[in-house]
C-alpha cells in the first residue's frame, strides 16, 4: 500500500512538461555531481581531513576535536572508505547524498510555491545551477549535506505554515521532518547554526502569533445549529483537541526539541567546536562576505568563458550586485514581509496569505535575524565573519527570496506587474551566467589542486619501470596533503611521505604552485606537466 502511494506521488510530480523538464535537469546535474566526485582531483581540505580524522581507526574520527570536524559527514565518509576502500568517490558519497536531498527539496519547494509553469522551471534552474553551490554537492566536506538538510527543513516548514490546523497528525509529522532536517544540518556543519537558529525563532514567532490572532470558536460558529452528534464521541474529541499542544508549544515540542537534540549531540562530539587559524579574522565587513560569494558564482569557468561578463565587466557586475542589488533586495523582501504581516493582522486569518506571502513573511524576518546573529557572534564571541563556503547557504536563500518577491510582484497591481518584468529578466540572466560558468574540473576555492591527480598519475607512470626504487617528492605546502592522499589511496609504498617543508631541496620530483614555480628555472628542472588552470608545475631533475 505504501509503495503504491509513493508511485502515485511520483507520477503526480512528473505529470506536466514543466515538472518533467525540471526533473531531467536535476537528474543531469546529479549525474554530473557523481562524475565530478569520481574523477575530480582531491582538494586540499578534503585531503587534510582524511589525514587528520579518517586515515586511521574509528577512534580517530570519533574522538576528533578539530573545529573543522563536520561530524555526520566525516562519520559517513569513514564508513564509505571502510567498505569500499580509500578513494575520492568513497569520501564524497555524503556530499552526493546532500545533492540528492537538496535537489529533491528545491523541486518540492518550487512546486509548492510556483506550481508547474515556466516560473517553476525558472525557480528550479536558479536554485540548482549556481556553480559555486554545485562545487559543494560533490566535495567531501559537510557543506553540501548540511545545505540539503536545511532546505529539506525549509520545505517542511513552508508546508506546515499552510497546513490545516485541524490536521494535528499531519502538522506534527511536518514538524518532526523540519526538526530532524534542521538538527542534522547543524550536525553536518556547525556554521548552519546561524540560519537554523533564525529559522527556528521566526517560525516559533509566527506560530505563536497565529495562535494569538486566531478567532475563538464561539465567534466563527454560524447561527445554524449543527447536526446532532453522539455526545460521548463529541466529548472525547474535545478532550483530545484540548489536550494536544497547539501553536508555539506544538512547534517547540515537535520541531525545536528534535532540532536541538540532534544538532547539539552531533555538534558536541568534537570537544572544540570552532578552531581559528592564528591571524585569521575573516572578511572585514558584511559586504565583503557577499563579494566572495558573488565572485565565485559568476566567475567560475574552467575554460575562461566569460558569459555575460563579456559585455559587463565582471568586477562591475560583482560590485553592483554586492553593494546595491542584494542590499536592495533584502529591504524589499522585508517590506513585502511587513505588508503580508499587516494583511494577516487585519484579517486575523493566516489563510488569507498566499503561499508566496507566507514565504516572504518567513524569509523577510529570518534573513535579517541571521545577519544580526552573525554580527553578535563577531562582537560578543570574537568569531570571524563567515566567508565563501562557510556562508554558502546565503546563495540559495537569497535566490529563493528573489523568486518569491518577483512572483509576488507578478500577481500584484498593474504597477507591481510592471516591476516584475525586469525582475524576471534579471533572474533569467543569472541562470544564463550560471550555465556559462558550468565547470567539472575544479573546486573554486582550491583551484590550485585541479591537476593534483593528473600529476600523481604522471609520477606513478614515470616510476613504473623502476620497480621499488624509493622516490622523494618536494611540494608546495598547500599540495602536501593532496600528494599524501594519493600515496595512501594508491598504496605507493615506494614514495616517501611528503612533509610541509621547503621544496627547494634535493628531490626526485617537484610539485610546485604559486611562487614556488620559480624553482623550475633556479634549479634548472625539467618540466613534465604545466597546468594553466591550477598554475601548478610537475618537474624533475634532468
Amino acid at each position: 500500500m505504501h509503495a503504491e502511494k509513493l508511485r502515485e506521488s511520483a507520477s503526480r510530480l512528473l505529470l506536466t512538461p514543466g515538472r518533467l523538464a525540471a526533473f531531467l535537469l536535476l537528474a543531469a546535474l546529479f549525474a554530473v555531481s557523481v562524475y565530478r566526485a569520481a574523477t575530480q582531483s582531491i582538494s586540499h581540505d578534503e585531503a587534510v581531513i582524511f589525514e587528520w580524522l579518517l586515515s586511521g581507526p574509528w577512534g580517530q574520527v570519533l574522538n576528533g576535536t578539530h573545529g573543522n570536524h563536520h561530524v555526520i559527514t566525516d562519520l559517513l565518509s569513514k564508513l564509505m572508505i571502510s567498505i569500499f576502500g580509500t578513494s575520492e568517490m568513497a569520501l564524497r558519497v555524503p556530499a552526493l547524498i546532500g545533492a540528492l536531498v537538496y535537489f529533491f527539496s528545491i523541486f518540492r519547494i518550487s512546486t509548492f510555491l510556483f506550481g508547474d509553469g515556466l516560473f517553476f522551471l525558472l525557480s528550479v534552474s536558479l536554485l540548482s545551477l549556481n556553480p559555486f553551490v554545485l562545487d559543494y554537492l560533490c566535495c567531501a566536506r559537510g557543506y553540501g549535506l548540511a545545505l540539503g538538510l536545511f532546505f529539506y527543513a525549509i520545505d517542511a516548514i513552508l508546508r506546515c505554515l499552510g497546513a490545516d490546523a485541524r490536521d494535528a497528525s499531519g502538522v506534527t509529522g511536518l514538524l518532526h521532518h523540519a526538526g530532524a532536517g534542521l538538527g542534522l544540518s547543524i550536525g553536518c556543519n556547525p556554521v548552519m547554526v546561524f540560519p537554523a537558529t533564525a529559522l527556528a525563532l521566526v517560525f516559533l514567532g509566527l506560530r505563536s502569533a497565529e495562535s494569538s490572532m486566531r478567532l475563538p470558536d464561539a465567534i466563527v460558529e454560524t447561527s445554524v445549529k449543527p447536526r446532532s452528534r453522539n455526545p460521548k464521541k463529541e466529548r472525547r474529541r474535545k478532550l483530545r483537541r484540548d489536550a494536544a499542544p497547539s501553536g508555539a508549544w506544538q512547534a517547540f515540542i515537535h520541531f525545536v526539541v528534535p532540532a536541538i537534540a540532534l544538532g547539539g549531540f552531533f555538534s558536541l562530539l568534537p570537544q572544540q567546536l570552532i578552531e581559528l587559524e592564528q591571524g585569521y579574522f575573516g572578511p572585514p565587513s558584511l559586504l565583503a562576505i557577499l563579494e566572495g560569494l558573488v565572485r565565485n558564482s559568476i566567475v567560475h569557468s574552467a575554460s575562461g568563458i566569460r558569459g555575460l561578463t563579456a559585455w559587463l565587466p565582471a568586477q562591475t557586475a560583482i560590485r553592483i550586485t554586492t553593494e546595491f542589488a542584494v542590499p536592495a533586495l533584502l529591504v524589499l523582501v522585508a517590506a513585502a514581509a511587513a505588508r503580508a504581516a499587516l494583511q494577516w493582522r487585519a484579517q486575523r486569518k493566516f489563510a488569507v496569505l498566499t503561499r508566496t506571502d507566507r514565504t516572504l513573511l518567513l524569509l523577510g524576518a529570518m534573513l535579517p535575524l541571521a545577519i544580526v546573529l552573525i554580527v553578535v557572534s563577531r562582537y560578543l564571541f570574537n568569531q570571524p565573519y563567515p566567508e565563501l563556503r562557510t556562508a554558502m547557504y546565503w546563495l540559495p536563500l537569497v535566490s529563493l527570496a528573489s523568486l518569491c518577491l518577483v512572483h509576488r510582484l507578478g500577481h500584484g497591481s498593474r504597477l507591481e506587474r510592471g516591476f516584475a518584468i525586469p525582475g524576471v529578466t534579471v533572474l533569467v540572466l543569472c541562470v544564463i551566467q550560471f550555465v556559462s560558468q558550468f565547470n567539472t574540473r575544479y573546486f573554486a576555492e582550491w583551484s590550485y589542486c585541479a591537476a593534483g591527480k593528473e600529476m600523481m598519475q604522471r609520477i606513478r607512470a614515470n616510476h613504473g619501470s623502476q620497480a621499488d626504487a624509493p622516490v622523494r617528492v618536494g611540494a608546495t605546502w598547500q599540495l602536501e596533503p593532496v600528494i599524501n592522499f594519493y600515496r595512501v589511496a594508491w598504496n605507493l609504498k615506494w614514495m616517501a611521505p611528503v612533509y610541509r617543508e621547503s621544496p627547494a631541496g634535493n628531490y626526485d620530483y617537484y610539485v610546485l604552485a604559486f611562487d614556488d614555480t620559480s624553482l623550475v628555472d633556479s634549479l634548472h628542472l625539467q618540466t613534465l606537466l604545466a597546468d594553466h588552470l591550477s598554475g601548478t608545475v610537475l618537474a624533475k631533475r634532468p
